[in-house]
């Protein structure tokens, strides 16, 4: 494969950069931030409950407004795989071999099927005490080197891929004529775009509106006092098992947990404790409540934006699908 470790890279990111907005998958590991950071979040209006907290432990299984508006872990495969190819075909129309990286979506057994982020950490006792907070069969050994073994990329090639020779620019116009064939606008990286998207520069997967949605309300939700009350009474809990963390949050993100493939002792006894002051709590309840509320409200005073997003949503896994099906 004739491409360099920074257009390897680059066109990894094109995917990657979205699945990332668009919350995390694997254990639904969110890398919550601190407090500060959300804080910082737009004020949002202080929603009533649209309906008492249930007592539940996992709320994976449970819909939320947003889902129909976010790619759910399905679309979101269909829609990278039919933009890799589009890119690998078109690249090949021009003589070069290209493909890029779709990436390996590990998801634990208990993982929701209708959005890509579970919004709630780790749910589920038995998973959290056999893994910890790890996915489920531990982290895979990474493939060391593999972006340094890759052939630098040639000018002809970045022409084809991007639309211009100038490293300096990210997309060109395209229009040079390789093999006797011309370049799209924005190479075939903005051909491939196009098809999904309507546009070059098109959104893959989450456009930014629903991106902002998403997060603001999970925050405020994280921020909101009834949530703030659970996760106090869920830090004492923990105190009384000679555990020191101020939220489930804190939990989740220790650094610690980072060091290793797979759960130390010390993991393993922090997330049974974990699960354990959840139920007692009732966390989950609490919170799901409370954020379905939050996503509800933001829903309703972005009526005309959101059935957009839905619109061009259905019509990127149509036509996902249909490149798929060729």
């Amino acid at each position: 494969m004739q491409v360099s470790s920074r257009s390897y890279r680059t066109a990894a990111v094109l995917i990657a950069l979205p699945l990332l907005l668009a919350g995390c998958t694997g254990a639904d590991r969110e890398d919550p931030e601190s407090d500060d950071r959300a804080e910082k979040q737009p004020s949002v209006k202080v929603p009533a409950l649209v309906f008492a907290p249930p007592r539940i432990d996992s709320a994976n299984d449970r819909p939320l407004p947003l889902d129909k508006y976010l790619v759910n872990p399905e679309q979101q495969s269909i829609i990278t795989k039919a933009y890799a190819r589009l890119v690998s075909d078109c690249m090949a129309r021009f003589g070069f071999e290209y493909k890029i990286p779709t990436p390996q979506e590990r998801r634990d057994s208990d993982a929701p099927t209708t959005r890509v982020s579970g919004h709630y950490g780790h749910q589920n006792s038995a998973l959290m005490a056999k893994w910890g907070y790890h996915p489920e069969g531990g982290v895979p050994v990474s493939q060391s080197g593999a972006a340094d073994s890759i052939p630098k990329v040639t000018a002809k090639q970045r022409v084809a891929e991007r639309g211009t020779s100038d490293p300096r620019q990210s997309f060109g116009p395209g229009g040079q004529v390789i093999r006797g064939r011309t370049v799209p606008n924005h190479g075939c990286i903005g051909a491939a775009t196009e098809r999904v998207t309507g546009t070059v520069d098109g959104e893959l997967l989450d456009p930014q509106i629903a991106v902002n949605i998403n997060l603001e309300t999970m925050y405020a939700a994280r921020q909101d006092e009834r949530t703030r009350s659970v996760f106090v009474k869920w830090s004492l809990c923990m105190k009384n098992k000679g555990l020191n963390y101020k939220d489930p949050l804190a939990a989740i993100s220790d650094p610690e947990w980072q060091k290793s493939l797979k759960p130390t002792a010390h993991e393993l006894k922090v997330a049974t404790a974990d699960a354990a002051c959840r139920h007692k709590e009732n966390v989950v309840g609490v919170w799901y409540a409370v954020d379905y509320a939050y996503e509800k409200q933001a829903l309703a005073a972005n009526v005309a934006a959101m059935a957009k997003v839905r619109a061009d949503l259905e019509s990127k896994v149509r036509i996902a699908t249909q490149v798929m099906a060729e």
